[in-house]
């Protein structure tokens, strides 16, 4: 079993990433999942050596994708960070780059589209990225996003779905994470069936509120509605020998401590699979 990757979205607005880093080591984290906010803060060759210093592995590169922007001026922005996104990804080693198509408000006016014809876009989009990625030699991996996200960040919003989206795009894996697919009764076949095509397992608890207005949220693992370790069991007995890694975001840390919150995961996740 490999050790626990941490996802870079812990960390608030200025927190260092050298810090961020030192945390994820000294708490013997065994890699890390890098957003496009800690990619531009240091140049990619530094970061590289200051991952090397620390034995540190790049388990995931967060986010290319969010291919329906309306404004053609934006969309020209998203090309140029999935380009420098898939150059991070090679430069530094990275498991996969995750790719999330963009939800509906991405759209702009091209909103009033069906959602159909907004998953099409989606799909007719992918080709020129899966060709940048193989020539680097990138795996992208494509993230099943729970329904709720559908307004502003993916229309792919089921295992069903990302099985036809492999089915079709032989080059592409999948970035699995638990906080998004726990809930769906295809997880134990789509893993049987799919366990070689997982390039990343994020995991996090899930909290459920009582208020009907309030989205699920992030925990710590042992926590939460489900329970991890079977999931954790039914990957490895299909397969599964891939990276692990631990999403939280920032607005989640409920006034704790960064480096507090990735010793806790490091702690539960050997407990999960000890």
């Amino acid at each position: 079993m490999n050790g626990l990757s941490i996802n870079h979205y812990i960390t608030p607005a200025g927190y260092p990433l050298e810090q961020f880093l030192d945390d994820c080591a000294g708490a013997g984290a065994t890699g890390v999942g890098l957003t496009e906010r800690a990619l531009g803060e240091v140049p990619l060759a530094r970061i590289k050596d200051m991952l090397a210093a620390r034995n540190l592995a790049v388990t995931s590169v967060n986010s290319a994708g969010f291919f329906l922007w309306g404004s053609e001026a934006r969309a020209q922005e998203q090309r140029n960070i999935n380009a420098f996104l898939v150059e991070a990804s090679q430069v530094l080693a990275a498991s996969a780059l995750t790719t999330i198509g963009g939800g509906y408000v991405d759209a702009g006016d091209a909103h009033q589209a069906s959602i159909q014809e907004l998953r099409g876009r989606i799909d007719d989009a992918l080709p020129p990225l899966i060709a940048a990625a193989e020539a680097a030699g990138v795996k992208l991996g494509v993230e099943p996003m729970h329904p709720s996200r559908i307004t502003n960040k993916s229309l792919l919003n089921t295992l069903a779905q990302t099985a036809r989206l492999l089915e079709r795009f032989p080059e592409l894996t999948v970035i699995m994470d638990a906080f998004h697919t726990w809930w769906e009764p295809d997880l134990e076949t789509f893993i049987g069936t799919h366990a070689s095509r997982i390039s990343c397992v994020q995991v996090s608890g899930v909290v459920l509120s009582n208020d009907p207005f309030m989205a699920p949220s992030r925990c710590g693992m042992r926590d939460g509605v489900f329970d991890l370790k079977p999931l954790i069991r039914m990957l490895g007995d299909a397969g599964y020998r891939g990276p692990f890694e631990f999403e939280l975001f920032a607005h989640e840390l409920q006034g704790r401590a960064v480096s507090d919150v990735i010793r806790r995961a490091v702690d539960d996740f050997n407990h999960l699979t000890g």
